[in-house]
């Protein structure tokens, strides 16, 4: 996938997440879609567009909402490391995977922005933050889901064959000689 194409898709994402998807929150809780971007793009695709973009738009997140600037980024970051490594585990055309995936970096995502805010003395229950997560994580995997659903296609070109290797089938035969 072009950068181009992905940023657009980002901005987008932002533009929703901070007017349209504020208005329509369960339990007041509204989805952190840029970080559910941020792990299917460093999940499904190669390249850097999760890093990159997810390090642009959080901090144009901390600059737009938070008190403190650079937490968001950072955590971006982290859960999008931790995604290209599971990436070499498990298979990106298992919605299952995917399911796994989410919830991880949601965690993550959570427990790091819980803990930086905690260090630089802000104040917030960790009992009542993990509450709050437990329904934004059903939240995610849903979104998630959703938004694999429409790009899987795109991505994974070969969806129902497990013999393939990223789409080529050379390459593929040349690791079953190894």
């Amino acid at each position: 996938m072009k950068y181009k194409f992905s940023f657009l898709i980002y901005l987008l994402a932002f533009i929703l997440q901070t007017t349209v998807l504020n208005h329509f929150g369960i339990f007041q809780m509204s989805p952190n879609v840029i970080l559910c971007l941020v792990v299917i793009f460093s999940f499904l695709y190669e390249g850097y567009h999760g890093i990159i973009y997810g390090l642009v738009f959080g901090l144009v997140s901390d600059i737009c909402f938070a008190e403190i600037i650079g937490v968001a980024p950072l955590c971006y970051f982290t859960v999008a490391l931790i995604c290209i490594e599971m990436k070499r585990y498990l298979y990106k055309d298992s919605r299952i995977s995917v399911t796994i995936v989410i919830s991880i970096g949601t965690i993550v995502y959570a427990l790091l922005y819980w803990s930086a805010y905690r260090m630089l003395g802000m104040s917030a229950d960790f009992l009542y933050v993990m509450e709050k997560e437990a329904i934004l994580l059903i939240y995610h995997i849903i979104l998630t889901l959703a938004i694999y659903q429409m790009i899987n296609r795109s991505v994974i070109r070969h969806s129902g064959d497990r013999y393939m290797y990223r789409g080529n089938l050379q390459e593929a035969r040349s690791l079953n000689r190894s």
